[in-house]
């Protein structure tokens, strides 16, 4: 089946034959530059040059499969489609217009490709492995596959960076709260993201800078919220203790149990990773410290970062993983692994965001550099990736490979892929 990213590759490379080009309205066409390739939102190539008849023009380029399309996307009441110069199409089965009613130049390109170009791409893309190019990997330069990686980790760094600022939106502008709100995800990990972030949207951080310096209140607050107050364990008088605190607490700001307490997932994790034990961390964490995002992003070094997350829980949890179930061993502390994986999926994407907003291009590198200190994650598509023999030497590269599989080999973009482009070049 055609694909439209097939078309943009077939324009943007003229890979097809340009003699005697002629538009559906019987106009010969001579094409002196395709225009820039544009990913963002408006036509897809960009300040083209183009002579159509006798007539020199420079816009855009627009490519569809059917140039009905046109009208299916409603480009003809788009005036930032106005400056569009001609309209290339794999079919052509309609006559379309611009907004001001003048019809638009169309160009076919399905005689003009050479076949065997379709049934090199065709078979390329019927390959049935994860990533397309893995037979063929070892013959790409090297230099081509590093140019990839840095690619993909800057694409990750971008929607990292517009997550953030939706976020920032949902927080009425309010970067602290920001922060708070994705450091509560984060400590949640895979499993528990999802109650981890209901809990910070429904306990505001003014309730917990109220009472800083009594962590069993901010306790009470957290746990409270998350529901795991509402069945008492038998003989836990600490857990009895943290109810009725927060019975007076909830009545004080307004406070309710926002999720129940089956949504907390425990199984197949280690004891350490219990959300239990994750939400009395999080909870010394942010009674801790007041400005947790300029903390984090007005930092000298990661050892300085590392030193906020040195926390000590309440003695409570000290010998407990959850309530009503005490343990010989005590209960380890906050990791390094798991500050590592909060520099990646907190510090980082909070640095990209930032610096989104403000402009400031430095920020995104010092989040480069930040990743290319920690080692690199590890999983199976990673395994996947280091047995292509991709060195991923830090988490700069890991989370590169990682953007890299989710955004063009799953997503079949090889032609937006430098691997891709070169194999099918």
């Amino acid at each position: 089946m055609m694909q439209e990213a097939f078309l943009h590759h077939v324009w943007q490379f003229q890979k097809f034959s340009s003699l005697s080009l002629v538009s559906t309205q019987a106009e010969p066409i001579q094409v002196l530059k395709v225009g820039y390739h544009n990913t963002h939102a408006g036509a897809d190539f960009l300040e083209a040059h183009i002579q159509i008849g006798v007539v020199e023009w420079i816009g855009s380029v627009e490519i569809h499969l059917k140039s009905s399309d046109w009208e299916q996307h409603t480009h003809q009441h788009d005036q930032s489609y106005g400056n569009v110069i001609l309209h290339v199409v794999w079919e052509n089965d309609r006559e379309v217009y611009r907004h001001d009613g003048t019809i638009m130049p169309t160009l076919v390109v399905k005689d003009l490709i050479d076949v065997r170009l379709l049934q090199s791409y065709s078979a390329f893309m019927a390959r049935p492995t994860q990533i397309l190019c893995q037979g063929q990997f070892e013959e790409v330069p090297f230099i081509r596959k590093l140019g990839m990686l840095d690619k993909a980790l800057l694409l990750r760094l971008e929607k990292k960076a517009h997550h953030i600022m939706e976020l920032f939106a949902k927080c009425n502008q309010d970067w602290e709260d920001v922060a708070y709100r994705l450091l509560a995800k984060n400590f949640g990990f895979v499993v528990n993201a999802e109650p981890f972030m209901r809990l910070a949207e429904n306990l505001p951080l003014k309730c917990i800078h109220k009472h800083r310096d009594n962590l069993f209140q901010i306790e009470a607050m957290v746990f409270g919220v998350a529901g795991l107050l509402e069945v008492i364990e038998e003989n836990d008088d600490y857990q009895r203790s943290l109810k009725q605190e927060f019975k007076f607490l909830s009545a004080k700001y307004q406070l309710k149990p926002v999720i129940e307490s089956h949504e907390w997932k425990f199984l197949r994790m280690r004891p350490a990773n219990f959300p239990t034990v994750r939400l009395a961390q999080w909870a010394a964490l942010i009674g801790k410290n007041a400005n947790l995002f300029s903390l984090m992003i007005y930092f000298k070094d990661t050892q300085t970062i590392e030193s906020l997350f040195s926390i000590n829980t309440s003695p409570y949890w000290e010998n407990h993983y959850r309530f009503g179930k005490s343990t010989e061993t005590r209960v380890k502390s906050f990791g390094k692994s798991s500050f590592e994986n909060i520099l990646i999926n907190t510090v980082v994407p909070l640095m990209a965001g930032y610096g989104r907003y403000k402009n400031e291009p430095i920020l995104v590198d010092k989040a480069i550099a930040m990743l290319e200190e920690i080692k690199p994650e590890k999983n199976h598509i990673l395994a996947i990736w280091q047995e292509l023999h991709l060195p991923i030497k830090n988490a700069a590269d890991s989370q590169g490979a990682l953007e890299w599989m989710k955004s063009f080999c799953h997503t079949k973009r090889c032609l937006s892929c430098e691997v891709g482009l070169f194999l099918l070049r």
